[in-house]
């Protein structure tokens, strides 16, 4: 009895610390409240049996794993708590926790340089949150699945997951935040791709964000990166003023990492300035304060590689007594081919430098090649064609060299003036005086981009196409911001309105430095034709913008007005590769698709759902979209027909059928042809939902109405009044709540968890499931009132194995999204694969098709 009674009195008193933390986190204290967790997960850990069934261990462990990373500090110390809190979720069912553990666990692994168990326990984690597959569980864990790609350097596949992990930080309502780092990974990623602009862009606008929101730890780390970055562009007096200010924002807030990063980049900045000595003093001195941390070695950005090559040619070491050549061993033991390509590279001009022979360091460079092709980073990729081609001179092949000179240039799409060595700039004269290559890839025409424009508006939901237009635009023009605007017509005063936007923020648009902005929007506007300034007497200035477009443009068949507008400002020739006939061809192609996004559906995004209901991720709230169900197959053709017969009715539907046939599709599909088009659509997926949670879950509950409930939560049924309702796997309702669902669509009302008072809600019902309900029912595990109930309208959807007459119409429709969505050469599939296809039996059916498409066009050698 004694050591039950020590346990509550832990338990107590760690809750009282995470209150403590989360009081100091809304101070804007993250310091103070990474303490405060600490001793939360202490008192636990400590007590009496481990308390290994304990909630509260599991939900603080997440938030000081989360705060670490933020400060950049407690890396091993931690380890043990993740591992604790891990137990703990297994031992209550929490299935979601757990894979979040693993990935938190796995991301202090490798920041304490055990690399090997850090890509096992990455890979657990994923495919735990993969097999959960709901869009809560994947949000939270794309940072980390993109961490995953990101350390083994390939950064094409690690990009598409941070672009999803900064959506949910810019939309995030807590106060633990989501995917906090996913901003600084973007902009690593995009800069190792060649997409600098877009690195910038990205790291400017978190920055600002961040500190409007009161996070200095956190937006000192971003700006210790875009300083790194604006380094490696050679614009050190801008790179200069930020890594200054982010070393001592960083020493304000004790934000350890930005304090490493900031100290490593001004290291880098004195060797490219000949100061060796004051280099070796800042990297010493980023390391050792590093090592406090917990932090060994991270070689976020290749030139700090570069620097420790450097200095070793200098006479000066960074390494303990084991030296360059164990680090050496270190680099090339881990599963990092962008690493492994860069250090190959530096071995061999070491190599050459210390008299050896040509024929025998060119293996390694073409290794080094092979790796960085691998990776896909064109800057590294041509440093090692330099080197190839001074091998070249060497060895009197003058062609050879002129080739990897051309092949080199076109690789860095703009940036040659930057980074082509002045030693070999002879081999590309002719290149380097013809007309610039624009850096959105050379061969990629005005034409080809306004396709592709179509292609995005053809496979994006009308909600966020606006955005993903911005978007698109932004990156084909190299700026590092962008908006669409709504220009007021004749005669009718008042401001532009903001459509969408990509890396700018309303606090911008309406603040005083931006009125002679929208001075050149209104020019544009009125003259009607597309206007590109360049302001390169602001050289020095921090985001004062070097480069500006405004392209007006009208939806079609429509009377209303917009303005494309981009800017730059660390760019100054970004809009000068464009004629205005180009810029009017996509001024032309926006209209359109905008026309489209407008006249489809409203985006349902942050601003349309309350603060209380924003942080209930796994309801899906939709307007109506186009759904196209793919299918000429007899029994598609009747189940469409039956849609269109029943849509316009407020009759409950149950769609039955095997894992991975559509159902949710089938549901989608009536939802936009019904009445209720034009509210939401309200999904839900009782297979990831805890059985203890599928009542609060459905019906919502009150504040304190049970551990864990520290504010009012709306249910499912709640949100999705005046819509429509899908529950999918509605076999997985425990008994205990059937009742009261069975009440619920009875009398089109729900009492939340914990209340009394009964809320009336009309939604429409769609019910899915794979399991046979009649046999549930007689076998005494489903209602037989709630099954009627249900079962007003059955819909049995075919598996694919039955209708292979569509597999290859199916497979063509999944290999022209994903070709597009990641930016993949359009291929077909070819008669032996189609034959394969059509051999095999589907037991996934469409989701096994499509999740193999999917593979093999991220897999594709082609893109």
């Amino acid at each position: 009895m004694a050591s039950v009674k020590i346990t509550y009195q832990m338990e107590e008193a760690a809750r009282l610390e995470v209150d403590l933390a989360h009081s100091a986190i809304e101070k804007a204290d993250r310091e103070a409240a990474r303490l405060h967790f600490h001793n939360a997960v202490s008192r636990i850990v400590r007590a009496p049996g481990n308390c290994l069934t304990s909630s509260t261990l599991v939900s603080a462990t997440l938030e000081l794993s989360t705060l670490n990373f933020i400060l950049g500090k407690g890396f091993r110390e931690t380890i043990p708590f993740l591992k604790a809190g891990l137990k703990a979720a297994e031992n209550l069912g929490d299935l979601r926790s757990r894979a979040m553990l693993k990935l938190h666990l796995a991301r202090h692994y490798y920041f304490s340089d055990r690399r090997a168990r850090a890509l096992q326990v990455f890979k657990e984690g994923r495919a735990e949150a993969e097999a959960l597959g709901d869009e809560d569980i994947l949000s939270n864990a794309a940072e980390f699945i993109g961490l995953y790609y990101h350390i083994q350097g390939m950064f094409r596949d690690a990009i598409t997951f941070f672009e999803r992990a900064v959506e949910d930080l810019e939309t995030a309502q807590g106060i633990i935040l989501t995917n906090p780092s996913a901003p600084m990974w973007l902009g690593y990623c995009a800069a190792y791709l060649g997409q600098f602009h877009r690195a910038i862009g990205t790291l400017d606008y978190y920055r600002r964000l961040l500190i409007d929101r009161g996070d200095l730890a956190l937006a000192a780390t971003i700006r210790a990166v875009l300083g790194i970055i604006l380094l490696e562009l050679k614009k050190y007096k801008e790179a200069v003023i930020h890594l200054s200010g982010a070393i001592l924002e960083a020493e304000k807030t004790e934000n350890a990492l930005a304090l490493y990063f900031a100290r490593g980049g001004m290291a880098c900045h004195h060797f490219m300035q000949g100061r060796i000595g004051e280099a070796h003093r800042y990297i010493s001195l980023a390391l050792r304060e590093g090592a406090s941390a917990g932090l060994v070695r991270q070689y976020a950005s290749p030139i700090f590689l570069e620097l420790a090559f450097g200095l070793y040619r200098h006479g000066l070491s960074i390494y303990p007594e084991e030296g360059l050549q164990q680090e050496v061993l270190r680099i090339m033991e881990d599963p990092n081919v962008h690493l492994r390509g860069v250090l190959l590279r530096l071995l061999s001009e070491v190599r050459l430098e210390m008299g050896a022979a040509p024929e025998k360091v060119r293996a390694d460079l073409l290794t080094s090649e092979e790796y960085l092709e691998q990776s896909g980073t064109p800057v590294q990729l041509a440093k090692t064609r330099f080197a190839l081609i001074r091998l070249s001179l060497m060895e009197g092949d003058r062609k050879n060299a002129h080739a990897l000179a051309r092949k080199a240039w076109q690789d860095l799409a703009g940036y040659g003036d930057i980074f082509f060595p002045d030693d070999i700039r002879i081999l590309i004269a002719d290149e380097a005086s013809a007309a610039p290559v624009p850096r959105h890839h050379g061969n990629r025409s005005a034409d080809r981009f306004v396709r592709t424009l179509g292609e995005i508006a053809a496979t994006t939901p009308p909600g966020r196409l606006s955005t993903q237009l911005v978007r698109a635009t932004n990156h084909y023009f190299n700026a590092e911001r962008g908006a669409i605007f709504r220009v007021p017509g004749a005669g009718r005063p008042g401001r532009p309105e903001l459509v969408a936007s990509c890396n700018l923020k309303n606090t911008v648009l309406s603040s005083e430095s931006f009125r002679s902005n929208l001075a050149l929007l209104f020019d544009a506007h009125r003259k009607n034709r597309p206007k590109t300034v360049r302001n390169t007497d602001r050289d020095g200035y921090l985001y004062n913008e070097k480069a500006i477009l405004c392209l007006p443009f009208k939806a079609e068949n429509g009377n209303d007005s917009f303005v494309l507008y981009h800017d730059s400002a660390y760019m100054s020739d970004c809009f000068d590769f464009y004629d205005e006939q180009q810029l009017m061809e996509i001024g032309r192609a926006l209209g359109k698709h905008l026309k489209q996004a407008q006249s489809k559906s409203i985006d349902v995004s942050a601003a349309d759902v309350s603060t209380d209901d924003w942080a209930d991720r796994a309801v899906t709230l939709e307007r109506a979209a186009t759904v196209g169900i793919i299918g000429e197959n007899r029994m598609m053709k009747k189940i469409m027909h039956q849609i269109d017969q029943i849509a316009a009715t407020d009759s409950n539907i149950l769609i039955l059928g095997e894992t991975g046939v559509g159902k949710e599709l089938v549901a989608r599909r009536i939802h936009e042809v019904g009445n209720r088009r034009d509210m939401p659509l309200v999904v839900v997926d009782l297979s990831t939902i805890p059985e203890n949670l599928v009542e609060s879950e459905l019906f919502g509950h009150e504040k304190g109405s049970f551990t864990g409930a520290d504010r009012r939560k709306k249910g499912r049924l709640e949100l999705a009044h005046g819509g429509t309702l899908f529950i999918d796997e509605i076999g997985e309702v425990p008994k205990s709540v059937q009742v009261k669902l069975l009440r619920a669509i009875q009398e089109k009302s729900v009492v939340r968890v914990g209340g009394t008072k009964p809320i009336f809600t009309d939604f429409r019902l769609i019910a899915a499931t794979n399991r046979d309900l009649a046999r549930e029912v007689a076998s005494g595990r489903f209602r037989e009132d709630l099954y009627y109930r249900l079962n007003v309208i059955p819909i049995t959807v075919p598996p694919l194995r039955e209708r292979k007459d569509d597999i290859i119409r199916i497979a063509e429709h999944f290999l022209r999204r994903y070709a597009v969505r990641y930016n993949r050469l359009m291929v077909s599939i070819s008669d032996e694969d189609k034959a394969k296809l059509l051999a095999y039996d589907w037991p996934g059916n469409v989701r096994e098709l499509e999740n193999i498409i999917e593979r093999g066009v991220l897999l594709s050698k082609d893109g």
